[in-house]
């Protein structure tokens, strides 16, 4: 390929790259996206099953959700979004509770029927109780925050789970704090503006976003088997890993991972049933189920009743799951050890390939919503000179 054509280069097919190729190419820029997936929109990647017309979230249950009207205003230009609301409840001896945290749940919780002001002073006198001053771990922390009780039923199992470890191994910086509600408010995002599932599905509005006579895409190709091919001074965005692109020289920046087991089920059956419950996820509390979220992704599809009445569903089982060197990265380990390895890697980068700026959650070694991810591509593009 003659890559001189090109005034970019965009490695990753996200929202982040998706987003900057875009940007460039309404102003008549050339511009290469290769992903070494075989599909678009990274781990937002959602496709239609045409049996049973339901939305499959290759990666897990993703909710667009953003308080921002420059993101609103930019992605709603390449879809139409539904009016689902996220709601997740959690799952502790059979029973489900409104989580966050708000007044139903403390009230389910303990047999209760308090009010708001007498709701708050409980759980103040309940975290009150374990007398923690200075919690020195993750468990101390959660105790002194909302007692034992909220803490041991709703926290600390799914927590070890998903951190792989007991409570008291992890930090007590990790837990700023447990949002409490002690309202009936049981939104999931209940600040956000704007929420929404793409009537189309994820993979459609990044096709829309690319669909550009200045863009070409290569979709299976890894950049680092082409990257000597490309001359030294081509701008490139990418939108990777920065310890795989070097070979890991410096060492493997951690993170932690997951895996999902799916399979098809017929809500009139006994193995269907936990479908009829009506939620999009259910986060499961308990430590006797090794997972920790259920997804029913039909549920998302409150524009397509015609989808959820029928009984099929399509039921998704996500497992955290440690990352080995070349597995799936999903959430950076964000500590001073860790950001120290990887500022020091981002020095090397700078060093030795000069025309490679990183990008995307990967690139910056940051965990961002999708919203996040388009706002700071676009905040990225309005410096880019190119």
């Amino acid at each position: 390929m003659d890559y001189t054509k090109f005034d970019l280069i965009v490695v990753g097919a996200g929202f982040y790259g998706a987003t900057v190729a875009e940007r460039a190419a309404s102003e008549n820029k050339k511009v290469l996206v290769i992903d070494r997936r075989e599909h678009l929109a990274g781990n937002a990647y959602s496709y239609k099953d045409e049996k049973t017309g339901i939305e499959i979230h290759k990666y897990g249950s993703h909710i667009f959700h953003t308080e921002d009207e420059e993101v609103w205003n930019y992605i709603t230009k390449f879809t139409e979004f539904n009016d689902y609301i996220h709601t997740v409840p959690t799952r502790h001896a059979g029973k489900l509770y409104p989580m966050p945290i708000n007044l139903d749940t403390i009230n389910l919780l303990y047999g209760t029927n308090m009010d708001a002001e007498e709701a708050e002073k409980f759980v103040a006198s309940e975290a009150e109780k374990a007398g923690i001053k200075n919690p020195k771990n993750f468990e101390e922390k959660g105790i002194s925050l909302v007692g034992e009780k909220l803490y041991t039923t709703f926290i600390k199992n799914y927590s070890e789970k998903q951190w792989s470890t007991s409570a008291t191994n992890l930090s007590a910086e990790i837990l700023s704090r447990i949002p409490v509600r002690y309202s009936h408010d049981d939104r999931y995002f209940m600040t956000a503006k704007h929420q929404g599932i793409p009537v189309n599905g994820y993979g459609k509005i990044v096709e829309k976003m690319l669909d550009n006579e200045n863009i070409e895409v290569k979709l299976g190709v890894d950049f680092i088997a082409i990257m000597d091919e490309i001359p030294n001074d081509k701008p490139i965005i990418y939108c990777g890993q920065v310890d795989e692109l070097l070979d890991y020289e410096l060492g493997v920046l951690p993170y932690r991972s997951l895996r999902f087991e799916a399979e098809w089920v017929d809500e009139t059956t006994e193995e269907g049933a936990d479908s009829k419950l009506g939620h999009a996820v259910i986060n499961e509390a308990d430590a006797d189920v090794a997972y920790t979220r259920t997804h029913f992704y039909k549920y998302y599809q409150i524009h397509e009743p015609e989808v959820i009445k029928q009984p099929k569903s399509y039921v998704v089982r996500e497992y955290p799951a440690d990352f080995k060197r070349g597995g799936e990265a999903y959430y950076p380990i964000n500590n001073e050890e860790n950001e120290k390895l990887y500022n020091d890697y981002v020095k090397l980068l700078s060093e030795r390939y000069p025309s490679i700026m990183l990008g995307g959650r990967l690139g910056a070694y940051q965990y961002w919503d999708m919203d996040k991810a388009i706002k700071n591509a676009l905040e990225f593009y309005k410096n880019l000179t190119i």
